[in-house]
């Protein structure tokens, strides 16, 4: 792939040549369609992708189940962060805008970062650490940053927590950035809830750290809102 674009060849032997728009729009649509959807009942169904090897059904079936848990993807961002990436080779007139996901697409990630930040978040989601103290809460979703640091939620996660301890500049940073993040991807890293719906609580964390209010009771969590 360069400025002239890309030849490719399929099963048959029959030859298609793609111009450079063609092939920055293959790019761009395959991002944002598999961006969309993958959670890790793909990371299941399509292990090892895009050279998965066909699995039986009925030996699989614990797998099979939809939705499974919707954790965050563990194997997917890697493969999307080099597909954009590439986006650079090709000529810059080709009129497809540069998504602004992985930092306009300079960024990549290593898979055993993706793997190890999928993994620290949903430790924090299970609540699999000590409740008594969010220290470790929070060391585990800066880790979380460390390695992944293009996606939004665990940054609100970290928002949330400063918030609680009333650090609302740390809380106004980390909600900010979980924010552009999430408006950089157009689609939830976390699908437990929508895209639309991590965005007016990232919303609600930056408003709440600017005004310098957060509830003192968890019941007040459920009556936040944008509306003044």
């Amino acid at each position: 792939m360069g400025p002239q674009g890309i030849v490719l060849t399929d099963a048959k032997g029959q030859t298609f040549n793609l111009t450079p728009r063609q092939v920055a729009a293959f790019i761009v649509v395959t991002v944002a369609d598999v961006g969309e959807q993958w959670h890790s009942w793909q990371d299941e169904i399509f292990a090892d992708y895009p050279y998965q090897e066909r699995r039986s059904l009925t030996s699989h079936w614990a797998a099979s189940l939809w939705p499974g848990p919707l954790k965050p993807p563990a194997n997917i961002l890697g493969m999307l962060s080099r597909l954009l990436n590439a986006l650079h080779a090709l000529p810059a007139d080709t009129g497809i805008p540069i998504p602004p996901a992985f930092d306009s697409a300079k960024g990549v990630i290593a898979p055993r970062n993706e793997a190890a930040a999928a993994g620290l978040y949903w430790q924090v989601i299970t609540r699999m650490h000590p409740l008594t103290e969010d220290q470790t809460a929070v060391h585990l979703l800066e880790s979380v940053i460390d390695h992944n640091p293009w996606v939004g939620e665990p940054r609100l996660l970290l928002a949330q927590l400063a918030l609680t301890r009333g650090d609302f500049a740390t809380a106004e940073t980390q909600a900010l950035a979980g924010l552009q993040a999430l408006q950089s991807w157009g689609t939830a890293w976390d699908k437990r809830i929508a895209w639309e719906g991590w965005i007016a609580w990232a919303r609600i964390l930056l408003q709440s750290a600017r005004k310098r209010t957060w509830p003192d009771s968890i019941g007040g969590l459920n009556s936040l809102g944008l509306v003044e």
